[in-house]
C-alpha cells in the first residue's frame, strides 16, 4: 500500500495513485537554522514484534505503560486496532487484534485518558456516522474490551472527514484533524474543551495551521505541549513532526521542527510520548522497514534535549509613576548570548514574545523624555504554561533650566528674583521654585519632562518678566534648557494716548505724558517702539481699521517731529476695534478703547 493510500485510508478511506505523492522537500536555510544542533544522539528501533508487511501506525501506550495500541492494515487491507503487552523489559510481545469492526466499517486510531477507561476513537463507514464518513467516537474500556462506542455528535463531527483524535490526560481537551471547509489548508488540527456539564464545546481551528496539511495531534502529559505532523515546506521530508507550546486558550508558540533526531527525508507521523519510559514512538515509511509504514521507538527521548520556548511578556514603564511611558518607545528583544532577535508580537509599550527556556534575554528600550535602558532576564529552566513576565522601567530625564537676567537695552547683568511655576493644563500652579540670580545674573532650576512651566522675574527699576517654557523631550540623562531673561527698564513705561470719538487729532491734554515719554526714549537710543492704534466698537470694521491707522500715524508723526529717530519707530499699526481695552458699550468703556498705545518692544 502506498503512503498516499495509507494516509488517505486513515482519514477518508479513499485511494489515490502514487503520482499524488508529495515529493521530497529541499531543506531551506531557515529550516536548517531552526533545526538547532545539540540533540542527544538517538537510536531508532524498528518494533518488529508489532510491524507487518502492511502499514502499521497510530501508536498509543496506555497510561499505566502496560499496553501499546496501534492500527494496522494487515488483515486484507482493512484498518483494525491491535495491541501488545510487555514481554521483557521494554520489549513488546506479539500483536493481537484488539478491535475489528464488521463489514466495511473501519477503526484506525485510539486515545485513552489517564483514568484508563475513557477512550476516543476514529471510525469510518459506520451506520451512525454522518454521511458514512470518518468521525470521532467515544467509548469505554471495560475488562480489556471497548464498550459503548458512540459518535460524539454534530458538535464535533461534520459531513467532512474527522480523525486521528487525541484526548488530554484529564479528559477535558480533545484534539483532532479534519479537512472540513473553512480551514487553513487541506487538513487542519482542531481543539475543543469539555464544559462543566460534560458536553464538548465547538471545535476551534488552531492558529498555527498552515495552507499545507497538519495531522495526527498528540498532547503531552503537561497539557501544554502539542506534537503534530505537517508537510509544510522547509522541513526534512514529506511529513515531519513539529512541536508547539500552549500559552493561552488558543495561543501557541511558533511550531518548531523536531529536526534530524526524529525526522528524515521520508514521512514521519503519529508521534507519541509515553510517561512511563525514556523513549518516544513514531510511525515512518523510511527505508529499511518491514512494510509501508512501521512503528519505531526512538531512544533516548530526543525531545528532552530540545530547547523549549516559553511565553515572555512585559511593559515599558515610567520608573517614577509605574505607568506606561508617556511617549512611543523603541524596543528590541534578543537572546543575550548570540544577539539573535526575538519577534515582538505585542506592542512597544506591552511586549510579547516566545523566549527559549533557560536562556538570558535582553530587553532594550528608549523613549523621548527618558533615559534609554536595558535589562537582562533569565528565562525559567522548565516550561510554565502561564509564561513569565518582566517589565522594563525607564527613568525620566532630568531637566536643568538655566540662564541670565540682563537689561534688554544695555546687556547689564541684573540681580533678580526668578520664579519657576509648574502648572496644569488650565494654568493652575502646582509647585513653585524661587531663586535669586547671582552677581553675574546667573540662575538655575531642576525641573521635569512632560511638565508645563511658567517662568517670571522681578527686579528693582525693571518691568516684571513672564514667559511660558517649552521643555524638549530628549533621550538624555540631563536635558539642558537655556532661558535668557531680558528685562525692560521700568522707567520707560508704556503710554496710552486718548482720542475723541471718530477723531484722529491729538488732544492737548495728552501732550504732557508724551513729553516725558519722549525724553526717556531719547535718553535710551537703543530702544524700539511700537505704536498701536485702536477704536471703540461703533462703526464698520473697514471704517475703524482706517481710523485706527490714522490715529497711529498721528502719534508717529508727532514723535518724529519731536526728534525721535525713524529707526526707533519699529512698528506703526492699526487694530481697529479688534483689541478693546475694556469690554462693554458704556461711554466710559468706549472712551478707554479710543486710544493709541506706545510701548517698548525691543532693542
Amino acid at each position: 500500500m502506498t503512503f498516499r493510500r495509507f494516509l488517505i485510508s486513515l482519514f477518508t478511506l479513499l485511494f489515490f495513485s502514487l503520482t499524488a505523492l508529495p515529493g521530497s522537500y529541499a531543506q531551506s536555510d531557515s529550516a536548517k537554522k531552526m533545526m538547532a544542533s545539540g540533540f542527544t544522539e538517538t537510536h531508532f528501533d524498528n518494533l518488529k514484534s508489532l510491524n507487518s508487511n502492511s502499514d502499521d501506525a497510530t501508536p498509543f501506550v496506555s497510561p499505566d505503560g502496560s499496553t501499546i495500541y496501534f492500527s494496522s492494515y494487515r488483515n486484507n487491507g482493512k484498518p483494525a486496532l491491535f495491541r501488545a503487552k510487555h514481554s521483557t523489559g521494554l520489549e513488546w510481545g506479539n500483536a493481537e487484534v484488539f478491535l475489528q469492526l464488521p463489514g466495511k466499517e473501519g477503526i484506525s486510531a485510539i486515545s485513552i485518558a489517564n483514568d484508563g477507561k475513557t477512550a476516543i476513537l476514529q471510525c469510518c463507514n459506520r451506520a451512525d456516522a454522518l454521511f458514512r464518513s470518518c468521525d470521532i467516537y467515544s467509548a469505554n474500556i471495560d475488562n480489556g474490551a471497548l464498550q459503548n462506542i458512540a459518535p460524539l455528535g454534530k458538535n464535533i463531527n461534520s459531513e467532512w472527514w474527522e480523525g486521528q483524535p487525541c484526548i488530554s490526560g484529564d479528559g477535558q481537551l480533545l484534539f483532532f484533524a479534519s479537512d472540513r471547509k473553512g480551514g487553513e489548508g487541506g487538513s487542519d488540527i482542531y481543539m475543543c474543551s469539555k464544559s462543566g456539564s460534560g458536553e464538548w464545546g465547538n471545535p476551534v481551528n488552531m492558529k498555527f495551521n498552515t495552507s499545507s496539511d497538519e495531522l495526527s495531534p498528540m498532547l503531552g502529559s503537561d497539557n501544554q505541549t502539542l506534537y503534530f505532523a505537517s508537510n509544510a515546506s522547509g522541513g526534512q521530508g514529506g511529513f515531519d513532526i513539529y512541536v508547539t507550546y500552549r500559552k493561552g486558550d488558543n495561543e501557541w508558540t511558533q511550531p518548531k521542527n523536531l529536526g534530524t533526531s526524529v525526522n528524515t527525508s521520508s514521512n514521519e507521523m503519529f508521534f507519541f510520548v509515553p510517561t512511563s519510559e525514556d523513549g518516544v514512538y513514531v510511525s515512518s515509511d523510511r527505508a529499511g522497514g518491514q512494510g509501508g509504514f512501521d512503528i519505531y521507538r526512538i531512544v533516548p527521548n530526543p525531545i528532552k534535549a530540545k530547547p523549549k520556548f516559553i511565553a515572555f511578556n512585559g511593559h515599558v514603564l515610567d520608573a517614577s509613576t509605574n505607568l506606561p511611558v508617556r511617549t512611543q518607545p523603541d524596543l528590541t528583544l534578543a537572546v543575550s548570548a548570540n544577539s539573535d532577535p526575538l519577534t515582538n508580537t505585542g506592542s512597544t509599550r506591552e511586549y510579547k514574545t516566545d523566549a527559549p527556556i533557560g536562556k538570558a534575554i535582553r530587553v532594550t528600550a528608549g523613549a523621548d523624555g527618558y533615559v534609554s535602558g536595558n535589562i537582562e532576564v533569565q528565562t525559567p529552566s522548565e516550561f510554565d504554561p502561564n509564561g513569565f513576565s518582566q517589565d522594563i522601567k525607564l527613568t525620566p530625564s532630568k531637566v536643568r533650566i538655566s540662564g541670565h537676567t540682563t537689561s534688554l537695552f544695555t546687556n547689564a547683568k541684573i540681580t533678580a528674583k526668578v520664579l519657576l511655576e509648574e502648572v496644569d493644563d488650565n494654568g493652575n500652579t502646582l509647585t513653585t521654585q524661587s531663586v535669586e540670580s547671582d552677581q553675574d545674573g546667573a540662575y538655575s532650576f531642576d525641573a521635569k519632562p512632560f511638565t508645563k512651566y511658567h517662568i517670571s522675574a522681578s527686579a528693582k527699576d525693571y518691568q516684571n518678566f513672564f514667559a511660558v517654557l517649552d521643555i524638549p523631550l530628549k533621550r538624555e540623562a540631563v536635558v539642558s534648557v537655556v532661558k535668557e531673561i531680558r528685562m525692560t527698564p521700568s522707567d520707560i513705561k508704556p503710554v496710552m494716548v486718548k482720542f475723541d470719538y471718530a477723531s484722529a487729532d491729538l488732544l492737548a491734554s495728552e501732550l504732557p505724558q508724551l513729553v516725558d515719554f519722549i525724553k526717556k526714549v531719547k535718553g535710551n537710543p537703543n530702544v524700539k517702539l511700537e505704536v498701536q492704534g485702536h477704536t471703540d466698537d461703533r462703526g464698520s470694521e473697514e471704517y475703524n481699521k482706517e481710523l485706527s491707522e490714522r490715529r497711529a500715524k498721528t502719534i508717529d508723526e508727532y514723535l518724529l517731529a519731536q526728534g525721535v529717530p525713524r529707526d526707533q519707530l519699529a512698528i506703526v499699526v492699526g487694530f481697529g476695534k479688534s483689541a478693546p481695552l475694556e469690554q462693554g458699550i458704556s461711554d466710559e468703556a468706549r472712551a478707554k478703547n479710543r486710544r493709541v498705545e506706545i510701548r517698548i518692544v525691543g532693542k
